[in-house]
């Protein structure tokens, strides 16, 4: 029985705070009613009403504010509840003398009042069906009561109204259901809509709190360099994990704004799965755990589709396999379904703690991890499931979790493998063989720091590199010097950089000139959009040193 008073005590309060607003409209008709009744003579009665409906609007005020206020309400909604009654009894007694003045104005005129009274009990109630009753069923009451009294149960018409009666109170149970639905849909939407917005805030501060410490091992490692030379390996890490947490960053706010988009190419499905596992295989090792790779040689070779996206999601969950599995083994299973549509199953096994049924639903969510504890104990964003999820549906699968049967988690990846072609074998580039020097390539950025890096990373590979620091100074450089290579940042002040790529196509010395667009914007819609310039490829920022080497050379 506590359990139901609770329940009632948590339903009635939206309406306690709907009926509390009302009141000053409750007054305000009080005391018109009332300024009629002196102005009229003959309705002295209303004066006396309005003294009693007074007197019930405070106690009903009261025991508002003491249900509002107090720290157990279960124990005082029932006051509430009998409070309501006794003011729309109050109220409602008004429509009995008015009625029996015995005009029909009058008999409208008490209609009108019981009619009106309804509805704004509808709308105070909040959807609590209790709130509802309490404050219409004395006003129903006197719908039918009010013409026996009055002397009109011998009228024909009498039962003509009484049918009248039951229809508006179907109609206005209909309308209380609608209401109810409509305001619990509005109250679970915003719920949602907090719960959403603290689960960001948890996210900002967590991001913060990881992006310290690659921000700290950068500026150690730095002053490391500065006395010893000792620091670049930690600067290199510390970079790495930043490139990570911002390309979860970048994927997510694709994936949100409905702009990530797949891949479909030819690719070798079973090197790149057998490359990622033994890609993880030293991490298993060095923490005792054993990774173990079964049914590669039942891969289907050359397929299409997604060979990066494909890759993104392995690595994530063998990343969260050997991150959770303190000892025993990791096990990669593949099954083909050859039904057509060909259908590729990738388990990822772990024998590490499991997964509760609430962390299972919270798995997929953005901006949750399995619990508070993993945080704390293992760090990381809490995005590369809800993101790998995401780009399997994009895939046209599925990732799906689970807890295996004799302990730990199961992630289980399906992917449709339609039949790919093995490409023809590159031949050499016999004009980067016979080159008797260095390509020379321009770097054309209005971010020093990042000229500097693409530099360095440039002349590793055996380039000369010049630099312009915005796009008129490229161009101009381009009217004096013939380029191997234009590396151009896209979003520059000014003349952009697809602007600036237009007009080297119509000069003369660069006009074939490849241009690789530098961006931290890939879209399927900005890399048309550089295609449309006339730049030749394009690589991501954050560059990396391979995707640099590839747009460039490969």
């Amino acid at each position: 029985m506590s359990a139901f008073w609770e329940n009632l005590a948590v339903a009635y309060r939206p309406a306690a705070f709907s009926r509390r607003k009302q009141v000053p409209l409750r007054l305000f008709v009080v005391l018109v009613l009332a300024a009629l009744a002196i102005a009229k003579p003959g309705l002295e009665f209303v004066l006396t009403w309005s003294g009693l409906y007074v007197v019930a609007q405070v106690a009903e005020v009261l025991a508002l504010n003491h249900f509002l206020k107090s720290a157990n309400p279960r124990r005082i909604v029932a006051l509430n509840l009998t409070a309501d009654i006794a003011l729309a009894v109050v109220f409602g007694w008004l429509a009995i003398p008015v009625w029996a003045t015995g005009t029909p104005v009058g008999a409208a005129g008490a209609i009108l009042l019981l009619s009106g009274s309804i509805v704004t009990a509808l709308m105070g109630a909040q959807g609590c069906l209790a709130a509802f009753a309490a404050a219409v069923t004395p006003h129903v009451s006197y719908l039918v009561v009010t013409p026996l009294v009055s002397g009109a149960v011998h009228d024909p018409i009498w039962p003509f109204f009484l049918a009248g009666v039951g229809l508006f109170c179907l109609t206005l149970s209909m309308v209380f259901l609608w209401s109810q639905r409509t305001l619990a849909a509005e109250r679970a939407a915003r719920q949602a809509a907090e719960a959403q917005t603290a689960a960001k805030s948890a996210f900002i501060a967590m991001v913060s709190h990881e992006l310290r410490t690659p921000i700290n091992a950068i500026l150690n490692g730095a002053e490391a360099l500065e006395r010893d030379k000792s620091g670049a390996s930690l600067i290199a890490d510390a970079g790495a994990m930043m490139r990570t947490l911002l390309n979860d960053l970048l994927d997510l706010s694709k994936i949100e704004a409905g702009r990530m988009g797949v891949e479909i190419v030819d690719h070798d499905l079973r090197a790149l799965v057998g490359d990622t596992v033994g890609f993880w295989r030293t991490a298993a090792e060095s923490k005792g755990v054993c990774l173990v790779l079964n049914g590669a040689e039942d891969l289907p070779q050359w397929v299409r589709g997604d060979p990066m996206r494909v890759r993104q999601v392995l690595n994530n969950l063998l990343s969260n396999a050997i991150k959770f599995t303190a000892e025993g083994a990791v096990t990669v299973g593949v099954r083909v379904d050859n039904q057509p549509p060909r259908m590729v199953s990738i388990e990822v096994r772990d024998t590490g703690p499991g997964l509760g049924e609430d962390q299972i639903e919270r798995l997929f969510s953005p901006y949750e991890q399995a619990g508070t504890d993993t945080a704390r104990s293992f760090g990381g964003t809490g995005l590369g499931l809800s993101i790998s999820r995401d780009l399997a549906r994009l895939m046209g699968g599925e990732l799906s979790a689970a807890n295996a049967e004799d302990g730990g988690a199961r992630f289980t990846l399906r992917l449709p493998a339609p039949p790919g072609a093995e490409p023809p074998t590159p031949t050499p580039d016999e004009a980067l063989e016979a080159r008797s020097e260095a390509p020379l390539i321009l770097v054309v950025d209005d971010h020093d720091i990042n000229r500097r890096a693409l530099r360095q990373m440039l002349e590793a590979f055996g380039a000369r590199v010049e630099t312009a620091e915005d796009a008129l100074t490229a161009l101009a450089m381009a009217e004096r010097q013939v380029f191997d290579a234009v590396l151009m940042d896209v979003r520059m002040p000014g003349v952009d950089g697809l602007e600036a790529t237009r007009r080297l196509r119509a000069s003369r010395g660069n006009r074939a000139t490849p241009v690789i667009a530098v961006t931290g914007a890939v879209s399927p819609e900005e890399v048309a959009a550089c295609r449309e310039a006339g730049m030749t490829g394009w690589v991501e920022k954050p560059v990396n040193a391979k995707d640099l080497y590839a747009a460039l050379f490969g």
